[in-house]
C-alpha cells in the first residue's frame, strides 16, 4: 500500500535520521536501504562514510524519482519490497538500513529473514521502529479506550504491526540475528525528564527504538524462508536494476 498522506517533497521523506546512522560500526562498502526516501542517508554515507555502492528501494515512485537525480546514489529501485525481487547475490550487502519500514508491512519477519540473506557474514542492519508502549499511545489506550490513528507518528494510518522493544529483540533474534544494541529514541522534553527519573520510565518516555544487529555466526540459527533461498539463487541483474538504461551491478 503507498503512503499517499504525504507530499514527494515533504519532511517525511528527506529526514536524516543521525542517531541511528551512529550505530554504524565499520566503514559501509556496499549499503542497501529500504525506504530511503529522496536519499538523504545514502547521500551521507558516500560523503561521510566512504561507501563504494549504494541502493535504495522507495514505495512511492515520486519519491524515487527525486533519488534518482541524485548522482551520488548508485542505484534507486522503486515498488514494494515485499512483491519484489531484490535480485542480488547472498552475503551482497556490508550494511543494510530499515528506518521505520518494518511496521508498513504485512509479514516484516519473513521479510527481515530475507535481508539478512543479503548481508555478509560480519555485515550490519541498523534501523528503526515506532514504540507502541510510548505514554501518548498506551495511557489514552488504558484510561479512555481511545486508540486514534494519525497521519503519522507511532499511530500512522498506514502501520500494519506494532512494536514493543522486546517483540523487536524477538523479530532480529528470530532471523538469525545477534543483537548489538536497542537504543531509546527521545524528543527533548522527553530526554530531559527520563535523565531526571534516572531511566526508570525510558519505555514509556521514547517513541521509537534504533537497533543495530549482525547475523549469527551459528548458520543453525537462520530460519530462512525457502522462498528466500530459490530468490537468491536467480540471476541478480536480470530485473528491476535498470536505472539511466544501465543495470550493471558494481563487484
Amino acid at each position: 500500500m503507498q503512503n499517499r498522506q504525504h507530499k514527494p517533497e515533504d519532511p517525511y521523506y528527506g529526514h536524516l535520521q543521525t542517531s541511528l546512522l551512529a550505530l554504524i560500526e565499520k566503514r559501509p562498502g556496499r549499503v542497501l536501504e529500504i525506504g530511503c526516501g529522496r536519499g538523504l542517508a545514502l547521500q551521507y554515507l558516500k560523503r561521510n562514510r566512504a561507501a563504494d555502492f549504494v541502493v535504495g528501494v522507495e514505495l512511492v515512485p515520486e519519491v524515487a524519482a527525486i533519488a534518482r537525480k541524485n548522482t551520488e546514489l548508485d542505484l534507486v529501485l522503486a515498488g514494494d519490497v515485499e512483491q519484489m525481487e531484490l535480485d542480488f547475490p547472498a552475503g551482497y550487502f556490508d550494511l543494510i538500513i530499515a528506518s521505520h519500514v518494518l511496521e508498513h508491512l504485512k509479514d516484516p519477519w519473513l521479510f527481515t529473514r530475507r535481508l539478512v540473506r543479503l548481508l555478509k557474514s560480519d555485515g550490519q542492519l541498523i534501523g528503526a521502529l515506532p514504540n507502541v508502549r510510548f505514554v501518548k499511545v498506551s495511557l489514552p489506550l488504558v484510561f479512555f479506550g481511545k486508540w486514534q490513528y494519525e497521519k503519522e507518528g507511532v499511530l500512522d494510518r498506514t502501520h500494519t504491526k506494532f512494536f514493543t522493544q522486546e517483540t523487536i529483540d524477538d523479530t532480529l533474534r528470530t532471523s538469525g540475528l545477534t543483537v548489538r544494541k536497542i537504543q531509546p529514541e527521545f524528543s527533548p522534553k522527553a530526554r530531559m525528564i527520563n535523565k531526571i527519573t534516572f531511566g526508570i520510565f525510558r519505555h514509556l518516555l521514547c517513541f521509537a527504538y534504533n537497533f543495530s544487529a549482525q547475523p549469527n555466526a551459528d548458520p543453525r540459527n537462520v530460519d530462512v524462508d525457502a522462498a528466500v533461498r530459490v530468490a537468491a539463487s536467480k540471476a541478480y541483474a536480470t530485473r528491476g536494476l535498470q536505472r539511466n538504461g544501465s543495470s550493471t551491478i558494481r563487484p
